[in-house]
Protein backbone atom coordinates (compact mmCIF):
# COMPACT_ATOMS: atom_id res chain seq x y z
CA UNK A 1 0.00 0.00 0.00
CA UNK A 2 2.86 2.36 0.80
CA UNK A 3 4.49 1.60 -2.58
CA UNK A 4 1.25 2.53 -4.32
CA UNK A 5 1.06 5.84 -2.43
CA UNK A 6 4.70 6.62 -3.23
CA UNK A 7 4.16 5.92 -6.93
CA UNK A 8 0.99 8.01 -6.99
CA UNK A 9 2.85 10.86 -5.31
CA UNK A 10 5.65 10.60 -7.83
CA UNK A 11 3.17 10.72 -10.71
CA UNK A 12 1.70 13.92 -9.26
CA UNK A 13 5.18 15.42 -8.87
CA UNK A 14 6.06 14.49 -12.43
CA UNK A 15 2.88 16.11 -13.68
CA UNK A 16 3.63 19.28 -11.68
CA UNK A 17 7.19 19.43 -13.03
CA UNK A 18 5.91 19.14 -16.58
CA UNK A 19 3.13 21.66 -16.01
CA UNK A 20 5.58 24.36 -14.93
CA UNK A 21 8.21 23.58 -17.58
CA UNK A 22 9.07 26.35 -20.07
CA UNK A 23 7.35 24.42 -22.84
CA UNK A 24 3.72 25.21 -23.32
CA UNK A 25 0.89 25.00 -25.82
CA UNK A 26 2.49 27.73 -27.94
CA UNK A 27 5.79 25.85 -28.29
CA UNK A 28 6.03 23.96 -31.61
CA UNK A 29 6.05 20.21 -31.06
CA UNK A 30 4.57 20.50 -27.57
CA UNK A 31 2.60 17.42 -26.52
CA UNK A 32 0.57 17.93 -23.34
CA UNK A 33 0.89 15.49 -20.44
CA UNK A 34 -2.58 14.31 -19.50
CA UNK A 35 -3.88 11.96 -16.87
CA UNK A 36 -4.68 8.47 -18.11
CA UNK A 37 -7.79 8.56 -15.91
CA UNK A 38 -8.92 11.76 -17.63
CA UNK A 39 -8.47 10.19 -21.07
CA UNK A 40 -10.47 7.09 -20.05
CA UNK A 41 -13.24 9.24 -18.54
CA UNK A 42 -13.48 11.67 -21.49
CA UNK A 43 -12.29 9.83 -24.61
CA UNK A 44 -13.98 12.14 -27.11
CA UNK A 45 -12.07 15.14 -25.69
CA UNK A 46 -8.77 13.60 -26.80
CA UNK A 47 -9.69 11.60 -29.90
CA UNK A 48 -7.30 12.24 -32.77
CA UNK A 49 -4.95 14.32 -30.61
CA UNK A 50 -1.32 13.75 -29.74
CA UNK A 51 -1.05 13.18 -26.01
CA UNK A 52 1.62 12.29 -23.48
CA UNK A 53 0.72 9.95 -20.63
CA UNK A 54 2.32 8.06 -17.77
CA UNK A 55 1.16 4.57 -16.87
CA UNK A 56 2.06 0.98 -16.16
CA UNK A 57 2.90 -1.03 -19.29
CA UNK A 58 1.71 -4.64 -19.27
CA UNK A 59 0.24 -7.28 -21.56
CA UNK A 60 -3.47 -6.86 -22.22
CA UNK A 61 -5.98 -9.25 -20.79
CA UNK A 62 -7.66 -10.16 -24.07
CA UNK A 63 -7.13 -13.08 -26.39
CA UNK A 64 -4.74 -11.12 -28.61
CA UNK A 65 -2.46 -10.37 -25.64
CA UNK A 66 -1.85 -6.84 -26.93
CA UNK A 67 0.07 -4.29 -24.91
CA UNK A 68 -1.87 -1.98 -22.61
CA UNK A 69 -1.08 1.12 -20.59
CA UNK A 70 -2.72 0.78 -17.18
CA UNK A 71 -3.54 3.36 -14.52
CA UNK A 72 -1.59 1.45 -11.85
CA UNK A 73 0.68 -1.52 -11.34
CA UNK A 74 -2.13 -3.39 -9.58
CA UNK A 75 -4.39 -2.91 -12.61
CA UNK A 76 -1.67 -4.10 -14.98
CA UNK A 77 -0.68 -7.18 -13.02
CA UNK A 78 -4.35 -8.22 -12.67
CA UNK A 79 -5.34 -7.27 -16.25
CA UNK A 80 -8.04 -4.79 -15.21
CA UNK A 81 -8.85 -3.79 -18.80
CA UNK A 82 -11.38 -1.04 -17.91
CA UNK A 83 -8.42 0.85 -16.38
CA UNK A 84 -6.26 0.67 -19.50
CA UNK A 85 -5.77 1.94 -23.02
CA UNK A 86 -4.44 -0.29 -25.81
CA UNK A 87 -1.08 0.56 -27.29
CA UNK A 88 -0.50 -0.19 -30.98
CA UNK A 89 3.27 -0.50 -31.18
CA UNK A 90 5.79 -3.13 -32.24
CA UNK A 91 6.44 -5.57 -29.41
CA UNK A 92 10.21 -5.13 -29.84
CA UNK A 93 9.87 -1.39 -29.12
CA UNK A 94 8.48 -1.99 -25.62
CA UNK A 95 9.87 -5.43 -24.73
CA UNK A 96 12.38 -4.00 -22.23
CA UNK A 97 9.73 -1.78 -20.63
CA UNK A 98 7.06 -4.36 -19.86
CA UNK A 99 5.76 -4.40 -16.27
CA UNK A 100 7.23 -0.96 -15.60
CA UNK A 101 5.91 2.58 -15.40
CA UNK A 102 6.53 4.47 -18.63
CA UNK A 103 6.07 7.86 -20.24
CA UNK A 104 4.83 7.76 -23.78
CA UNK A 105 3.40 10.04 -26.40
CA UNK A 106 1.33 9.21 -29.44
CA UNK A 107 -2.02 9.76 -31.11
CA UNK A 108 -5.09 8.71 -29.14
CA UNK A 109 -8.17 7.25 -30.82
CA UNK A 110 -11.44 7.04 -28.87
CA UNK A 111 -13.49 3.86 -29.03
CA UNK A 112 -16.85 3.56 -30.74
CA UNK A 113 -19.81 4.12 -28.42
CA UNK A 114 -20.42 1.12 -26.16
CA UNK A 115 -17.16 -0.54 -27.22
CA UNK A 116 -15.60 -2.95 -24.76
CA UNK A 117 -12.34 -1.02 -24.48
CA UNK A 118 -11.08 2.52 -23.86
CA UNK A 119 -9.54 3.30 -27.22
CA UNK A 120 -5.95 3.02 -28.32
CA UNK A 121 -2.77 4.97 -28.91
CA UNK A 122 -0.78 4.60 -32.10
CA UNK A 123 1.87 6.62 -33.94
CA UNK A 124 4.00 6.42 -30.80
CA UNK A 125 6.90 8.87 -31.07
CA UNK A 126 8.25 8.56 -27.55
CA UNK A 127 8.25 5.70 -25.07
CA UNK A 128 10.62 5.34 -22.19
CA UNK A 129 10.93 4.34 -18.57
CA UNK A 130 9.43 6.61 -15.97
CA UNK A 131 12.36 8.35 -14.30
Amino acid sequence: MIRLRVRASLLVLLWCATAVSPQGPTTPGYIPLVSLIRVIANPSDFSGQRIRIAGFLAPGGGLDRSVGVYVSETDGRNHIVPNSIDLHVEASTVSGLMRRYVLLSGTYHAPAPRAGYNGYIDQVVEVGPWP
